[in-house]
């Protein structure tokens, strides 16, 4: 008698523990999970902000080669030094975001072949393109991305883009 009870008492506990465990596994279904896709990044995002910057530094690089007044000098020489420090953030979210940049995102050399030699009205008038472009990106990165790192980014970029941009509209009229 006393054998049944006690395998009555096991089998009633071990029935027991199959509920909970599969109660506590319905509980965990039905809570709503923290979506980790939300937070991600699209590579594409990323590589493309990557691939304008490149533009950015190699016009900038290349119009420095040309002989120029120093304030304009300078101007090329802060917008190439911003942009290569935005290079790094990117670099960083990129990281942080288990994606690959191909490191030919990074390699000015065979980009600034392509350029074409030009005047210093040229070069500002190109580079003014395309920080427009770049603010433009920014700007929509800005309002869709549910990446904070990255929106943080592209907020402090807007910030710089923009001052750039009034300043080399300013040397255009110079």
């Amino acid at each position: 008698m006393k054998f049944l009870k006690r395998k009555k008492t096991v089998f009633h506990l071990f029935l027991a523990t199959i509920c909970c465990m599969m109660l506590c596994s319905c509980e965990k279904k039905s809570r709503p999970e923290k979506d980790i896709p939300e937070m991600r990044i699209i590579p594409q995002t990323l590589i493309e902000i990557a691939e304008s910057n490149l533009k950015v530094v190699a016009i900038t690089q290349k119009a420095q080669e040309y002989k120029m007044e120093k304030p304009t000098r300078l101007l090329f020489k802060k917008i190439e030094t911003e942009h290569l420090e935005l290079k790094k953030g990117i670099r960083k979210i990129a990281k942080d975001n288990f994606i690959i940049i191909p490191n030919t995102l990074y390699d000015t050399h065979t980009l600034k072949d392509f350029i074409s030699e030009a005047n210093v009205t040229s070069y500002l008038k190109k580079t003014n393109i395309l920080l427009q472009n770049e603010l433009e990106q920014y700007k929509k990165i800005s309002k869709t991305t549910p990446n904070k790192q990255l929106e943080i980014l592209a907020e402090e970029t807007i910030v710089i883009l923009t001052k750039n941009i009034q300043t080399i509209q300013e040397q255009e009229k110079q």
